[in-house]
């Protein structure tokens, strides 16, 4: 069935990668469903591709035609791969199946494109192979086949209308074992001219320190496979741009930028860029992104906190000295403090948040000291939180007693 599209939400002016109507039609287009979608074979569809050494998978597509008059639409393209050259069940479907019996044929792809170009992440791949064919260590094959297709859609709300399914193409792997766990929560990382720093900086040694991670939820679910959910951000802001970027920070092409006035943010979704987020007016307030929905809302935080001019960080790891965390916000007031924190292989460290100078006020969380969380909602006085083996950015805020330890990035 037609479906009439409304100019406002679906036209887009990327004359450079979609066919562009000869004049101007004042009538809304009528979308189609398009007849076919052609995936290019790659250059190197003939080598043997090493998964764990791969960065990346460049491949390229087709324009399908989406709407009646071919006007310029923004579609979104996803990758989908299998090693059985079947498409009938998703790994997201089989693990809605909580009953298990349902059996996952393809995996797709972290990220979505509106170009017709995109790439796959070897360790990507593999984990999706992994999730499939649940391979053990001594069964994991030394070679085998992947079949990759791309599926086209416009996208409504979270509905796929008129989807296109591409031509299939093999191509030969070398996949590696590794242990399944469930997926780290997905994280968003603020930037901007009173975060952190204020440099902007996207390198991941700057974590912490130019770069400020969001928080997980205490309490929230998140997805055990892919590691979607909401995370959150409450503090103080004054009315300094900033941006919201996933976990490669240099790809603001699908960052959070503005929504075109105060106190929006929406996804970029790799179109073009809408400008900095702004707050108005200055005052505290809470910023929610759900990750699997690439939704951000931005609502006012009823709070009277008291202010601290340093919170500090102390534990088994500098024999309970007290150490300076990194204030997120480069001037004014502020709530969210940041510390880097590496524990040696095989070990745990107790840590607290506290006052600099006195144990009068301090923070901590769990039923015995050393039980190791990612994320609460620590208590005056709290057990010594507990934090495994790696290197961790802890981010504690001093208004709500949350806390938030996140994997660094390599």
């Amino acid at each position: 069935m037609n479906k009439t599209l409304l100019l406002g939400t679906m036209l887009v002016g990327i004359a450079s990668f979609f066919t562009a109507c000869e004049d101007d039609r004042d009538a809304n287009p009528t979308l189609i469903q398009p007849t076919s979608l052609a995936l290019n074979t790659p250059a190197y569809v003939n080598q043997t591709i090493s998964l764990e050494n791969t960065a990346s998978l460049s491949l390229t597509w087709s324009q399908p035609q989406f709407t009646a008059e071919n006007a310029p639409i923004n579609a979104t393209y996803e990758i989908q791969v299998s090693p059985t050259n079947t498409f009938t069940t998703s790994v997201a479907e089989a693990n809605a199946d909580e009953s298990g019996e349902t059996l996952a044929d393809y995996d797709v792809m972290p990220n979505t494109f509106q170009k017709c170009s995109g790439t796959m992440v070897g360790a990507d791949i593999n984990t999706s192979l992994l999730k499939i064919c649940k391979w053990t260590a001594e069964d994991t094959p030394n070679e085998t086949s992947i079949f990759v297709r791309v599926l086209g859609y416009v996208l409504e709300g979270t509905k796929k209308l008129n989807s296109v399914a591409s031509n299939v193409v093999e191509l030969k792997v070398t996949p590696y074992y590794r242990n399944l766990k469930n997926a780290d929560p997905i994280m968003w990382y603020l930037l901007g001219n009173n975060i952190g720093d204020g440099i902007w900086s996207t390198s991941n040694d700057k974590i912490g320190v130019s770069t400020m991670p969001m928080f997980l939820i205490p309490g929230f679910k998140y997805d055990s496979s892919t590691g979607e959910g909401d995370i959150q951000y409450i503090n103080y802001f004054n009315t300094d741009g900033f941006k919201i970027n996933p976990s490669n920070l240099s790809d603001w092409d699908h960052g959070f930028m503005s929504g075109g006035e105060a106190n929006t943010a929406v996804n970029r979704a790799g179109g073009s860029d809408g400008g900095n987020i702004w707050i108005e007016p200055a005052g505290y307030y809470k910023i929610v992104i759900n990750t699997k929905d690439l939704t951000c809302t931005i609502t006012p935080y009823e709070a009277t906190p008291k202010v601290y001019d340093m919170i500090c960080i102390t534990g088994s790891f500098c024999e309970w000295s007290d150490v300076n965390m990194t204030p997120a916000n480069k001037s004014g007031e502020n709530h969210v403090w940041a510390y880097e924190l590496t524990v040696p292989e095989g070990s745990i460290e107790q840590i607290k948040f506290k006052i600099p100078g006195s144990w009068d006020t301090n923070w901590g969380f769990g039923t015995t000291d050393g039980e190791v969380n990612v994320c609460g909602k620590g208590t005056s006085g709290g057990k010594n939180i507990g934090v495994a083996e790696g290197t961790w950015i802890i981010m504690f805020n001093d208004m709500t007693g949350e806390f938030s330890i996140i994997k660094k990035q390599e």
